[in-house]
């Protein structure tokens, strides 16, 4: 599996990109004031004694400050721009999810997945092939408040239809090399949700026909689907395929822009 910063992540940092650009004047007097903190300090600390504290001191001032300022100004950004708490907690869930798949292909209870796939339509943000043939087409959700469940439903819906796509024309050229595979793909939808929401969830939660798993709870979902069955559709070379159609997509969208 090849990795891939999540989308969240990518247009968080796009977001703050742009903030930095036009905020620069403001940051440049900022970053002025904190250097003429650190020289008053810098100052007052060399009048110390030359001993192993007054160094120890002086690195403590500057580390303080450097991180103190990078605070400041992150702070300041998300107070500013109201997209960007949105696609961090975006990205934490997606990040979340991903570590939960890595214990989990190490458990042997998939046999891998692909991660942030972005499409013209919209992104995947993983596509999981589990251990009995069914693909599993995972939407990250954190959430600090009540989770709607019309929402992530609808979500997770057009993320099943993506998946659905992305799978029969990926798949159907890799077939042709292939001709003993089955043809049937079936994609199950899954909201994974992260955050204090994930309590309030019950245990084998669904929204009509979208399961609704707690984070916590993601390995032992899998688990479920660890059952090789007879005649199974895909193997290896599906997650290849779909991992160079995602690195396809990539490189066509930075060409683009």
């Amino acid at each position: 599996m090849t990795r891939t910063r999540a989308y969240p992540r990518a247009a968080y940092r796009a977001l703050l990109r742009a903030w930095l650009r036009r905020h620069w004047r403001a940051l440049a007097g900022f970053s002025g004031l904190m250097a003429a903190v650190g020289l008053v300090g810098t100052a007052a600390t060399s009048l110390l004694p030359p001993t192993a504290f007054r160094w120890w001191l002086m690195g403590f001032l500057h580390a303080a400050l450097l991180v103190g300022a990078v605070h400041l100004v992150v702070t300041a950004f998300v107070m500013h721009e109201r997209r960007a708490i949105t696609q961090l907690r975006g990205a934490w869930g997606e990040e979340a999810t991903r570590d939960e798949l890595r214990r989990a292909r190490r458990r042997r209870l998939i046999w891998g997945w692909v991660d942030s796939i972005n499409l013209e339509i919209g992104d995947i943000d993983h596509l999981v092939l589990t251990r009995d043939g069914r693909f599993l087409a995972i939407d990250s959700k954190w959430r600090t408040g009540t989770i709607d469940p019309d929402e992530v439903a609808a979500s997770a819906r057009r993320t099943r239809t993506r998946a659905a796509g992305l799978l029969r024309t990926t798949l159907a050229a890799e077939r042709g090399r292939h001709r003993a595979r089955q043809s049937s793909v079936e994609v199950v939808p899954v909201v994974v949700a992260w955050g204090p929401a994930q309590a309030d969830i019950p245990e084998n939660a669904m929204i009509g026909d979208v399961h609704v798993v707690p984070g916590r709870q993601l390995l032992a979902f899998l688990a479920d689907y660890r059952t090789p069955a007879s005649g199974r559709p895909q193997a290896r070379f599906a997650l290849r395929a779909v991992t160079q159609r995602r690195e396809a997509l990539a490189r066509a969208t930075t060409v683009g822009s």
